[in-house]
């Protein structure tokens, strides 16, 4: 379905896809959370440490986060293999990284 963007207009009154979200609740495909910034898949370097948002193929599993560590690489899932994607959702340093702490 396709429906105006409200409160734009001119050029930029461009029409917006919408994708389903449960019976009846429709948001916006570019406020989709699989829509948000770069994906990582399996095999690819970790270079940054932070929350993944983890999003697995079809509805094997909901989208979840997870922490990954810089320098390691993005593991494959179990059930859906290298078909699973890696969104960063913010950095965070680990903390025995920190010179502040003690291992």
């Amino acid at each position: 379905m396709i429906a105006p963007r409200p409160g734009v207009s001119g050029a930029r009154a461009q029409s917006v896809r919408f994708v389903q979200k449960g019976p009846g609740g429709r948001v916006p495909r570019s406020h989709h959370p699989r829509d948000n910034g770069p994906r990582f898949k399996p095999g690819d370097p970790i270079k940054e440490t932070g929350i993944y948002e983890v999003l697995h193929d079809r509805d094997h599993r909901a989208v979840h986060e997870a922490v990954m560590l810089a320098n390691d690489v993005f593991p494959a899932c179990d059930n859906c293999l290298d078909k699973v994607r890696f969104r960063l959702v913010r950095t965070a340093p680990y903390i025995f990284d920190d010179a502040d702490v003690e291992d």
